[in-house]
């Protein structure tokens, strides 16, 4: 290859991954305000209530179904099979409600409406439903690890033991503290989305926790999935870009809907800030003694 040839080759390289770029930020830029609600609402509502198991397997068996239906719906050159979570998702359920939790499982009404909805997408154009896919599994691979991290921080934190697995956390604990304080300290105020940091994959894997567990390396994950999206979305026409930002836009407002229906979320909330005051009492009691 010639001298030019080689730079034509390079510059093509470099518009490619500008132009996979420019596509990216064009989506996160629609989608940045419900985006930022949701954060809101999952920050406000789970505030002290992840340590909580019952809190923790609700949210995840009130998504259970919309993972279920993008593997079951889309192609793989879409969503690609590594990323397919039904199988852990069930198997976390297995853990925590026994197995035959299916007996008495009944989707609640605000899933159904989104399958509804997802349905009615999916008949329509499968690019189209592929807006929720991409959104829902960077979201499993983005705070989804925030999350089962700052869960395993609090299941340690908090003055009663979880479990004989609490040892085995002690070094992912550590990791999710530094990606934890990195993420709060990094760009949140501002809320500019696409300067946050990526939090630290969950590296191990204890009983009850394979939904959020990928063993593949996630950042390897995430670029095949936006690889997909680039390729798909560059070929969009007007009209198709256009509905494809509404339907990753109604992705939100759907989840915020689901959100809302987790149970047990002011119960254990309430518990934490009841164990707090009596934590703090108790030492507020013991230094007034000393000083008498």
């Amino acid at each position: 290859m010639s001298s030019a040839e080689a730079t034509t080759a390079r510059d093509n390289v470099d518009e490619v991954e500008y132009e996979d770029m420019a596509f990216t930020k064009e989506l996160r830029k629609a989608t940045k305000d419900v985006h930022n609600l949701t954060d809101v609402l999952v920050n406000a509502k789970f505030a002290f209530a992840l340590s909580d198991d019952e809190v923790w397997y609700d949210g995840l068996l009130a998504f259970y179904e919309l993972y279920k239906f993008f593997e079951s719906n889309l192609p793989e050159r879409l969503l690609p099979k590594e990323l397919h979570r039904t199988a852990a998702f069930e198997r976390d359920f297995d853990h925590f409600y026994g197995p035959d939790w299916k007996k008495t499982y009944e989707p609640r009404p605000s899933v159904k409406k989104y399958l509804a909805h997802l349905e009615k997408v999916s008949a329509q154009n499968e690019l189209l439903l592929f807006a929720y896919a991409y959104q829902m599994y960077m979201a499993l691979m983005s705070g989804g690890q925030m999350l089962q991290k700052k869960r395993m921080i609090a299941r340690k934190l908090w003055i009663f033991p979880k479990g004989a697995d609490e040892e085995q956390q002690k070094q992912a604990d550590k990791e999710a503290e530094l990606a934890t304080t990195k993420a709060a300290d990094a760009s949140l105020a501002s809320g500019d989305l696409e300067t946050r940091p990526m939090p630290a994959q969950v590296t191990i894997c204890p009983p009850g926790c394979e939904a959020t567990f990928f063993p593949e390396k996630i950042s390897v994950l995430k670029a095949k999935l936006r690889r997909v999206f680039n390729n798909q979305y560059g070929a969009f026409d007007d009209e198709l870009r256009e509905a494809f930002i509404e339907e990753s836009r109604n992705v939100f407002r759907f989840n915020l809907e689901v959100i809302r229906t987790i149970k047990g979320v002011n119960r254990a909330n309430l518990k934490k800030l009841a164990i707090v005051a009596v934590f703090i009492s108790s030492i507020v009691l013991a230094v007034k003694l000393v000083m008498k």
